[in-house]
């Protein structure tokens, strides 16, 4: 009786937090919405989030099919973000654009957590540059006028996997069907079906 008891309140339990994970999935899904343009079915998990900072929903968009647990941003200045059919991103992976071509990720992309695709440095090499882009993001948000950060298009093919950790930097090329080991820094371009080892940058 006790054990049937306690296995109730785990049911119980369980489906509370099954519901609670949906809701949140849900208010996520309704988010993402309103920066992007999203296709059919595709999913946002409860830590999902979209910043287009820029404000045209057309910057961001996500194919049909795909579940986003991580996190899309493009700046206020510039940036473009072009996602295919399902796609995966895992939690903690951020994928950022201050490019105008931008990153485009083809269909079947599977990328694991903590990865980072990024086509920009995010702030200035000069360091006078980055401490005022620095003050003006903190006074009123990322600046619409380009304060001089480096940036170059980003483009990953079909059936790519990249694994947990992985970096794949500003102007890289990443053909059909590779595959990003975890930690891995890819720096140039990755042909088609090659396999980037572990922990090794890619010059």
């Amino acid at each position: 009786m006790i054990l049937y008891g306690r296995c109730s309140r785990m049911r119980i339990f369980s489906t509370i937090l099954a519901l609670r994970r949906r809701f949140w999935s849900w208010i996520a899904t309704g988010a993402a919405k309103e920066n992007a343009t999203i296709g059919p079915r595709t999913r946002f998990g409860a830590g999902a989030e979209i910043f287009n900072i820029h404000g045209d929903r057309s910057r961001v968009s996500i194919g049909a099919d795909s579940h986003l647990d991580g996190h899309l941003q493009v700046f206020a200045h510039e940036g473009r973000i072009e996602i295919g059919d399902w796609f995966f991103l895992g939690a903690g992976s951020t994928v950022w654009s201050s490019d105008p071509i931008g990153i485009k990720i083809g269909k079947r992309v599977l990328v694991s957590s903590g990865v980072v695709i990024h086509d920009t440095n995010s702030h200035p090499m000069d360091p006078e540059k980055r401490f005022e882009q620095t003050r003006a993001i903190f006074k009123a948000g990322h600046p619409r006028i380009d304060p001089g950060i480096r940036s170059a298009p980003v483009t990953i093919g079909d059936d790519v996997w990249i694994g947990t950790g992985a970096m794949i930097m500003k102007g890289v090329t990443v053909g059909d069907r590779a595959i990003i080991s975890a930690g891995a820094i890819v720096r140039s371009d990755v042909p088609s079906d090659a396999l980037v080892p572990p922990g090794r940058p890619v010059k």
